[in-house]
């Protein structure tokens, strides 16, 4: 389908030409072009590279080599003194006064599958993994602890009881690596879990999460928008910096962890974690680092580690940690995004090279008037991301990409008029209003004439096309015996586990009496929705607060 390279032909033909490179000296009008010009196809997976995949497992076995080695191996005083802070730091995190708080109980509370595929699982959804499934995990000792943790939830229980009269536990050696997209040049590699390590998991990636709440009130729901913020404010007056970490997941080692953390902590880590992992070749590799994209505390274990090496050189630099006029948060850590003041950057980037991990010096920025992080691309304090097509070859997905090219019309001020002019030619006109979703039609700023009035509400009747996932209804009695509808278009009987539907339903993983479940195939469906607010912008500015540019916009370009 070359339609994606007609569109992007029209795209550059639209757009003003602009240098290569972003400089400090650009007008707001090339900065935002150029953006968007080097936006638009490079997460299209359609002309993905042939050794994408190839590039991304290179990085892999490179940055498990690397953790392997890894030593701290401090050469200067300052950095002794920094590494005392951040166990001194990790060591307080983790204790209560004389307490420990990871343990099997803080744990159990945040037990929870993941969203995708788990080893030896059949399916993806709540109920399957955990109620019908062989469990996978690579220890008996977690099995067991699974047992334990779930001994005071009687239904949950009850659940386990049956599951293990009718399929047993598998003990399994590790991990296993795929590929996801992640740019048309390179893949990102992510590692499915055995389905206990990953219930673990997540129950300490969220008792991680609550303790940063707790020591510094940093809220993961919220963090990326202030981190968004602040490089808003870096890019206008230099006041912080942005750094972006390469390979980060893959890069913490359990060296590192083993010499800073508490060691019951550790040992927790090192209980849940898989041990190794299997190639897409068959091959297995034994793993150094600590975890990999898909292990459950992945993130929230970056997070309190990068915001201890944060803090503990805040510390030696003589830095608050709250700015005295602002009384925020004088630094933002999310993940591997990471911001800091201006002039400790040096600082910690040094820091975070004691520590084993290397700078992007492509995607870090200290000077100049751009900074990013957490999906906001600022400069001069402008927003200037741009708009990434990753698919074309549904209607959901034109409809999706000419709303975005519009709103970022809107944003700019720059008329995309050849591209949008096409793309419409793609699809059929489908009119919704603002607040509806990206893919369910063309967001049109007043209701075209002739449009059904509801008799009840006297609002706007509109058609708009909606997704349709993947659904099936549980078995109702042990003797129900036809075939059900898994991921990746395989069939197979449900086993029917009173109790782990409960367990299900109490949980919310089963809704409106259905079981939703991934699939590679979306089905979509016209459906029927009533507005009474089609073109009271204010009604909408909530969601999207371009008001009237928008509309002016959308009149240029849908007309």
């Amino acid at each position: 389908m070359q339609s994606f390279a007609t569109a992007f032909q029209h795209l550059q033909d639209d757009l003003p030409k602009t240098d290569h490179i972003l400089t400090s000296d650009m007008d707001l009008s090339s900065a935002q072009s150029l953006w968007l010009k080097n936006s638009f196809l490079k997460k299209f997976e359609d002309s993905k590279s042939s050794d994408a995949d190839s590039k991304a497992l290179g990085l892999f076995i490179r940055s498990n080599e690397r953790c392997k080695s890894f030593a701290l191996n401090p050469q200067q005083l300052f950095q002794d003194v920094l590494i005392n802070e951040v166990k001194s730091l990790m060591d307080s995190y983790f204790h209560d006064g004389p307490n420990l708080t990871l343990d099997l109980s803080s744990i159990s509370g945040g037990l929870m599958t993941g969203p995708g595929a788990s080893r030896g699982v059949v399916s993806d959804n709540f109920y399957t993994k955990l109620f019908d499934s062989n469990l996978t995990s690579t220890s008996e000792r977690l099995y067991r602890d699974y047992r334990c943790a779930i001994v005071d939830w009687p239904t949950w229980n009850l659940a386990e009881i049956a599951r293990e009269n009718h399929v047993r536990h598998a003990i399994v050696e590790g991990n296993r690596l795929s590929f996801v997209p992640k740019t048309s040049a390179i893949s990102r590699t992510i590692c499915t879990e055995p389905n206990l390590n990953m219930l673990f998991q997540k129950g300490i990636g969220s008792f991680i999460e609550g303790q940063l709440l707790h020591r510094w009130k940093h809220s993961m729901a919220t963090q990326q928008f202030i981190n968004r913020r602040m490089a808003q404010l870096g890019s206008i007056d230099g006041s912080f910096g942005t750094i972006d970490l390469s390979c980060a997941s893959d890069s913490v080692s359990l060296n590192l962890l083993r010499d800073i953390l508490p060691s019951y902590v550790y040992r927790w880590l090192e209980r849940t974690r898989s041990p190794s992992v299997i190639l897409p070749d068959g091959t297995r590799v034994e793993l150094h680092m600590v975890s990999s994209m898909g292990n459950g505390f992945t993130f929230p274990l970056q997070t309190i580690l990068f915001a201890s090496i944060v803090v503990a050189s805040y510390g030696i630099l003589s830095i608050p940690l709250v700015d005295r006029s602002s009384k925020t948060m004088n630094f933002g850590v999310f993940g591997d995004d990471i911001i800091v003041v201006r002039k400790s950057y040096d600082f910690i980037v040094r820091a975070l090279q004691l520590f084993g991990f290397e700078v992007n010096d492509d995607k870090s920025f200290n000077t100049g008037h751009f900074r990013e992080s957490c999906g906001g691309d600022y400069f001069r304090g402008r927003d200037i991301r741009g708009v990434y097509m990753k698919h074309l070859s549904t209607s959901a997905d034109v409809y999706s990409i000419i709303n975005r090219l519009v709103r970022w019309s809107a944003r700019s001020g720059i008329m995309l008029y050849g591209t949008i002019k096409y793309l419409r030619t793609l699809v059929d006109f489908l009119p919704v209003p603002l607040d509806a979703g990206d893919a369910e039609g063309i967001k049109v700023p007043i209701a075209p004439p002739g449009m059904p009035l509801d008799k009840h509400t006297g609002g706007v009747i509109y058609r708009y096309l909606s997704a349709r996932p993947m659904s099936f209804r549980p078995p109702t009695d042990a003797d129900e015996l036809r075939n059900y509808p898994l991921s990746r278009g395989q069939k197979r009987k449900i086993f029917f586990n009173p109790d782990g539907l409960l367990t299900s339903v109490v949980g919310g993983f089963i809704r409106d009496g259905r079981i939703t479940i991934r699939s590679d195939r979306v089905r979509f469906k016209i459906r029927r929705r009533v507005t009474s607010s089609w073109s009271d912008l204010d009604a909408v500015g909530a969601k999207d607060p371009l008001g009237s540019r928008w509309k002016a916009a959308a009149e240029m370009l849908l007309t």
